[in-house]
């Protein structure tokens, strides 16, 4: 009676996307956040004399944002697929964040 057309075939498999990636919008706002951290972590040391405290977690926090969130996000972005690493590099990507955002917002705090 009523005829289909049969799917279009490429000649290879349909691809399914990655189950256990990390989405493109979060590493490019850690790579965003990178020199906006870099900038406010230097600027934290003049609140030293009144919240020391809050200034050697900023630092810290600076440290890890220029230094830890590249290699995250690159271990994050690695084609590790059904490998043991793969939830290494899963994980490594939704961390990134943090070093950059915890220095912004202590930073804004001071």
């Amino acid at each position: 009676m009523y005829k289909t057309t049969p799917a279009l075939d490429l000649g290879h498999p349909a691809q399914t996307p990655a189950a256990h990636q990390v989405a493109m919008w979060v590493t490019a706002l850690t790579v965003a956040l990178i020199p906006v951290a870099f900038l406010f972590g230097g600027l934290a040391p003049m609140a030293a004399q009144d919240h020391p405290q809050t200034v050697a977690v900023v630092t810290a926090c600076w440290w890890a944002s220029w230094t830890a969130t590249p290699l995250l996000v690159v271990a994050s972005r690695l084609p590790l697929h059904r490998t043991a690493w793969a939830w290494a590099g899963y994980w490594a990507g939704w961390a990134a964040p943090l070093p950059p955002a915890t220095t912004i917002l202590l930073t804004l705090t001071l």
